[in-house]
């Protein structure tokens, strides 16, 4: 027996040694399940179908290097059990794939499950890793992305108690597609929530979140085709750029109470070809986003291009018959912007013609522009105009209600506007020319015209008043009134009620008539002057040149020692009548009009007119009793005569009958 040792076996002996000593990656599969999970892992491990449910009963840590595996099929369930609000925290990378039809399982493990029953699956810079086609329930952040850019597909991740995908940056650009995700409207749960991160959301189904994605304090998101709808804020955008196109926002708020589809604070984004509609509110750009403006086209508010609701930097431009209802004809519901219905942005010398705005909370909004609004109508909106940041709005001719104006700024005003026409006839109605027409505001002209044909001179703008914000005066803005004066006039004609001061507050014409200087006369009277026979109790008409004042007319008849009454006037009011209530047979009457008779327009009468007439005289009366009395003589013996004449010829009569007898006896 040698005593060296073999020294090729040695070395084969050292080498193994050395091989074995070298660290190779864990792989662990679980037995039959339920397996309890908790720590860092050591190695690369998988979590299979034997071995679930996988309970974790304290935070996992996936080391940097190291690989978990969750196969198709797996459910994990997080203990609730104090101390509980567990984890799996991904330094290294997870592999979540399920199938379509494997779905892996995240949830509670207690039998009666809540929100924030677990904290979340936290990424914090983690490379390569995956979740998809699994379900998540009850978590609290359930995916927490921390600068980290995983692909997050096909998942559906519901109640989670706080948010269910949050993605911080920097360096964070993660993938987050067709998933469906659903928290609750109240308590400010939230779908999406982004800081300083760029991430890829598309084709996702947003759900009953307070708010559907938030996106805050940078980054710049790809946010494209995705489905917003029925929670509280569709799309929330704080100091932040992202790209917006192609979503459906929808359903989110409640109408006349709160919530919006899209809403921007100090950001710039670009927002094209997204349908927003019958949110509580479609669409809120503030001043502070004006930015957003010039990025965005193609997207429709209500059926309503957003290029029409705001406007940004315009110069000289006139919008002509804007007919603007939130979408409500046409079936939507909300109000279609927070600001207005025509909202201003940096604009100078925009004339809005003929609009027609309605049914939203504004109508008119202006921030750091100057506008005119002219011969529209603004209805049914608690803020027909709001103005701010040193706006000055002119309203010529435009229906509005004074109270629904709102300023914020004590350097922006509206300016109340309308249109005086002035017209010149006589009093009978007909046209002057070539009047001449002054009017003045607060003692300054602002026009000088002559009439025309018809008499008239139209479309004059004047000025009702001024409606602003005072030494930062609260309640509503005040109104500082103009007075505005008009003077006509015109060689040989003199004209009633010139100067005269006129109410603005409404378009209308002030009509100036000629002054009458005709005295009036009496024309004809009934019963003529001179009249005899006049039947007692007759009226006595007068008719005069021109229609008369009543009054003073009545006072200037009178009929000399008699008393008169009883007037009645003619429809034109040129003759009137009376009754002399004590005359008798036989007077003569003589009638007075004095001059102090007036016409309408104050002219006296040019003379004391006087005429006379006689009453008749009363019939005269006739005694007849001699006539009734030989009448009735005569008639007596007339009687008689007929009575002794009737009584010879009857007896002559029987004479006769007796005669031939006798002779028949003889």
């Amino acid at each position: 027996m040698r005593r060296g040792g073999n020294p090729v076996l040695a070395v084969l002996l050292l080498a193994l040694v050395l091989v074995l000593s070298i660290p190779t990656p864990f792989v662990h599969t679980a037995g039959a399940g339920p397996t309890f999970v908790s720590g860092a892992l050591s190695g690369n491990t998988t979590w299979t179908v034997p071995g679930s449910p996988y309970i974790v009963t304290g935070d996992v840590i996936v080391p940097v290097g190291v690989t978990l595996t969750v196969d198709p099929g797996v459910t994990v369930r997080f203990d609730t059990a104090p101390p509980a609000s567990h984890s799996i925290v991904v330094l290294g990378t997870i592999l979540a794939v399920g199938r379509f039809d494997s779905h892996i399982v995240f949830t509670s493990n207690d039998p009666f499950p809540d929100r924030n029953d677990w904290v979340s699956i936290q990424f914090q810079r983690s490379v390569g890793s995956v979740v998809e086609w699994a379900e998540f329930s009850w978590g609290s952040t359930t995916l927490d992305i921390r600068q980290s850019s995983p692909r997050i597909a096909n998942n559906s991740i519901l109640e989670s108690g706080l948010r269910a995908i949050q993605v911080l940056g920097p360096g964070a650009e993660p993938v987050i597609e067709n998933n469906n995700i659903a928290t609750q409207v109240f308590n400010e749960r939230t779908g999406i929530i982004t800081q300083d991160a760029s991430p890829v959301i598309r084709n996702n189904n947003l759900t009953d979140n307070y708010f559907g994605i938030y996106v805050y304090l940078g980054g710049q998101p790809r946010i494209s085709n995705n489905t917003i709808r029925n929670g509280w804020v569709g799309l929330l955008v704080l100091s932040s750029a992202p790209i917006v196109e192609g979503n459906v926002i929808e359903g989110n708020g409640i109408p006349n109470y709160g919530g919006t589809g899209v809403l921007l604070s100090d950001s710039a984004v670009t927002l094209r070809d997204n349908i927003v509609r019958n949110n509580a509110v479609g669409v809120e750009i503030p001043y502070n986003s004006r930015g957003t403006l010039p990025l965005s086209s193609g997207n429709l508010v209500n059926g309503i291009p957003m290029e029409a609701l705001y406007r940004y930097r315009a110069r000289d431009i006139t919008i002509d018959a804007a007919d603007l209802d939130s979408g409500r004809l046409r079936g939507f519901s909300g109000n279609a912007t927070e600001q207005g219905l025509l909202t201003l942005y940096d604009c100078v010398n925009v004339t809005v013609s003929g609009a027609r705005l309605r049914n939203n909370h504004g109508l008119v909004f202006a921030a750091n522009s100057t506008a005119t609004v002219v011969n529209s109508t603004l209805t049914n909106s608690s803020s027909q105009f709001l103005l701010t940041s040193v706006s000055q709005v002119v309203s010529l001719n435009t229906l509005f209600r004074i109270d629904a104006v709102n300023i914020t700024d004590e350097r922006s005003s509206v300016t109340i506007k309308n249109f005086l026409h002035v017209r010149a006839t006589t009093d009978s109605g007909a046209p002057i020319p070539d009047v001449n027409v002054r009017v003045t505001q607060d003692g300054a002209e602002i026009a000088r015209r002559t009439t025309d044909a018809l008499g008239s001179s139209l479309w004059i703008p004047a000025t009702h008043g001024v409606l602003s914000r005072v030494q930062a005066t609260q309640g509503p803005p005040l109104l500082t009134p103009s007075q505005v004066e008009v003077f006509i006039g015109r060689p040989g004609y003199e004209f009633r009620g010139t100067p005269r001061v006129v109410d603005m507050s409404r378009t209308h014409t002030e009509t100036f008539l000629q002054t009458d200087t005709t005295r009036p006369s009496v024309e004809d009277t009934i019963p003529a002057r001179d009249s005899v026979g006049v039947r007692l109790g007759a009226r006595v008409t007068i008719v005069f040149s021109e229609p008369m004042n009543r009054t003073a007319t009545e006072a200037a008849i009178g009929v000399v020692g008699h008393t008169i009454g009883a007037f009645e006037w003619s429809a034109d009011g040129r003759s009137v009548s009376f009754a002399i209530l004590d005359a008798a047979y036989g007077e003569t009457c003589f009638v007075t009009v004095r001059d102090t008779a007036t016409d309408l327009t104050g002219n006296r009468l040019s003379t004391t007119h006087l005429f006379a007439f006689d009453v008749e005289h009363a019939p005269r009366r006739v005694d007849l009793t001699p006539v009734w009395a030989a009448s009735l003589v005569i008639l007596a013996v007339g009687l008689l005569a007929v009575l002794w004449r009737s009584r010879s010829r009857a007896k002559a009569l029987r004479q006769e009958q007796r005669d031939p007898g006798e002779e028949r006896k003889e």
